[in-house]
C-alpha cells in the first residue's frame, strides 16, 4: 500500500512538471528535471518495498520448502512455526507438524516391531539347530538341515535389512578400507575371486554399517549369479573414479549379465532376474537393499549391461572433502 501511495504521488509530480515544461519556461524544465529524478528515486523505493514484502511474504513457503525436503531425506524435520500472522499458513504449519509427528511415531513402532519379529523367528531357528546337531547322526542329512537353517536366517536377515528405519550416521569414510574389509569376509570362498584397484586416497561420505551393507550384499550378488560358465569362482573387478565432488564405485563381473528390459527391475523388492542369474534360495532384496542404503547415504546406485557379457554396479557417493 506505502508504495501504492508513493508511485501515484511521483506520477502526478511528473504530469504537473510535465505540462509546465510544455509551456516552454526554462523553470518549468527545471522542475521537469527534478520531476525526472523525483520519479527514478520513487521506482527505486517502489522495487526494494516490493522485494522486501516478496521476501517477508515467502519465508513461510521457504521453510516448509526445507523442512520437506529434509523429511524426504529421512531427517527429522523441524517443527513449523504455529503462530505465524496468516490463518492459512498456521494451518498448513500446524498440519505438516502433526503429519512429521506421525510419520516418526510410525517408524518407531515399526522398528520396535521388526526387532520383535527377529528375536521371535531367530529364537526357535536356533533350537532347531541345536536339536539337529544331537539328534542327527548323519553328516549328510545334518548338513543339509544347517543350510536349509541357515537360509531361514538370512532371509530374515534380508527382511530386517530392507525395512530398516535407523537414519543413517554420514561420515568421512576411506573407500579402500571399507571395500578391504568387505572382500575378507570372502576370503577362502571358492565361488568369488576379486581383484581391487583402488586409490588409497579415497575419502567418501557415508554411513560404514550401511556402506558395508551395501558391499556385502554386492560381493554376494556375483558370488552367487556372476559365476563362469564352467562352474569356476566368479571374477569381480573393483575399481574406484574420483570426480571433484562424488567418487563413482565401480563393481563389474563376468557373469552372463540379464536382459537390459530387466535391469530396472533388478531393484525392485522381491523381483527376480532371468534363470542364469536366480536361484531359490534368495529373498529377492539384494539389490532393493543396496538401492535403500545408499539412498540413504545420499548417493546413487546404476545398474548395466557390459559390452560382451557381465554387469556393472556404479555407486555414487559424496567425497568428504568436496565443497559445500
Amino acid at each position: 500500500m506505502a508504495a501504492w501511495y508513493v508511485t501515484t504521488l511521483a506520477t502526478w509530480v511528473l504530469s504537473a512538471s510535465w505540462g509546465g515544461w510544455l509551456a516552454g519556461s526554462d523553470a518549468a524544465q527545471t522542475d521537469a528535471t527534478r520531476a525526472f529524478g523525483a520519479l527514478a528515486a520513487a521506482g527505486t523505493v517502489t522495487l526494494a518495498t516490493a522485494a522486501l514484502v516478496a521476501w517477508w511474504m515467502s519465508r513461510p513457503y521457504r521453510a516448509l520448502f526445507q523442512a520437506t525436503q529434509r523429511l524426504r531425506e529421512g531427517d527429522a524435520a523441524p517443527a513449523l512455526d504455529e503462530q505465524a500472522l496468516v490463518q492459512e499458513i498456521r494451518e498448513v504449519n500446524a498440519g505438516f507438524n502433526r503429519m512429521a509427528a506421525e510419520l516418526a511415531r510410525a517408524e518407531q513402532d515399526r522398528a520396535v516391531m521388526l526387532a520383535g519379529l527377529s528375536h521371535d523367528l531367530r529364537t526357535p531357528l536356533a533350537r532347531l539347530r541345536l536339536e539337529a546337531e544331537l539328534s542327527v547322526k548323519e553328516p549328510q542329512a545334518l548338513a543339509h538341515m544347517a543350510a536349509d537353517i541357515g537360509q531361514l536366517d538370512a532371509i530374515i536377515g534380508k527382511f530386517t535389512d530392507y525395512a530398516r528405519p535407523d537414519v543413517p550416521k554420514l561420515q568421512a569414510v576411506d573407500l579402500r578400507q571399507q571395500v578391504e574389509a568387505a572382500c575378507r569376509r570372502f576370503d577362502g570362498d571358492s565361488r568369488l575371486h576379486i581383484v581391487m584397484a583402488l586409490p588409497s586416497d579415497l575419502v567418501v561420505r557415508a554411513d560404514p554399517i550401511d556402506l558395508d551393507r551395501v558391499l556385502v550384499n554386492l560381493l554376494e550378488n556375483a558370488a552367487r549369479y556372476a559365476r563362469a560358465r564352467d562352474g569356476g569362482p566368479a571374477e569381480l573387478t573393483v575399481s574406484a573414479h574420483p570426480e571433484p565432488r562424488e567418487v563413482a564405485l565401480l563393481l563389474r563381473d563376468k557373469g552372463p549379465g540379464v536382459p537390459d528390459a530387466q535391469l530396472g527391475l533388478l531393484t525392485q523388492p522381491f523381483f527376480r532376474g532371468n534363470a542364469a542369474r536366480s536361484e531359490p534360495s534368495g529373498a529377492g532384496l539384494g539389490l532393493a537393499i543396496v538401492e535403500r542404503a545408499v539412498k540413504r547415504m545420499r548417493g546413487a546406485l546404476t545398474l548395466r549391461n557390459l559390452p560382451g557379457q557381465g554387469l556393472e554396479a556404479c555407486i555414487r557417493l559424496p567425497r568428504a572433502n568436496a565443497d559445500t
